[in-house]
């Protein structure tokens, strides 16, 4: 058990950008990370596995691919990229642990990587709005007294509205 108030090791001159900030070296992880995954998915034959897997797991096993080892491993490496996020987080941002410290994090990453139409380059933009949707949300509640779920009623007009372009593109094709 860790108590709340534990601080835990300072890597704040190590991990923060820009002093004064939040912005710490988690961004340029996150950028390394997606760079990573682009080359991985697209350039390596379990990147192949994985994309075969996903895209109908019946015709990857008639191709010979091994369904649930393929699964298993995206999982760990999707569960690896989380740890590293949430350390990140935890060690580099707020220098200690404390219960509940990811506020539907892992919600928003459905919706993250859905709007990026699940393209390294498209998630990465579309995090990026999500993260400048919070931030600003908490930004102005504290300077206007305008409640933060307001971000959370503009990111779902997006979704909305990537939704709305994706089912009229699927329309036209047909």
């Amino acid at each position: 058990m860790i108590l709340p108030s534990a601080r835990l090791l300072a890597l704040s001159d190590l991990t923060h950008i820009h002093h004064g900030t939040n912005f710490s070296i988690g961004f340029l992880l996150a950028l390394a990370a997606a760079a990573a995954y682009s080359f991985f998915i697209r350039r390596t034959a379990l990147g192949y596995e994985i994309r075969a897997v996903g895209l109908g797991a019946e015709a990857a096993r008639t191709a010979g691919i091994p369904v649930g080892k393929v699964v298993v491993t995206a999982m760990a490496l999707s569960g690896a990229l989380a740890g590293l996020a949430g350390s990140v987080e935890v060690l580099g941002v707020h220098r200690r642990f404390f219960d509940m410290f990811s506020p539907g994090y892992g919600f928003d990453s459905i919706a993250v990587a859905l709007l990026g139409g699940l393209h390294s380059l498209g998630i990465t933009l579309s995090a990026i709005l999500f993260g400048a949707l919070n931030s600003g949300a908490i930004a102005m509640e504290s300077a206007t007294d305008t409640p933060r779920q307001i971000a959370g009623i503009i990111q779902a007009i997006v979704i909305l509205g990537a939704a709305a372009r994706y089912l009229r593109q699927k329309a036209r094709a047909e």
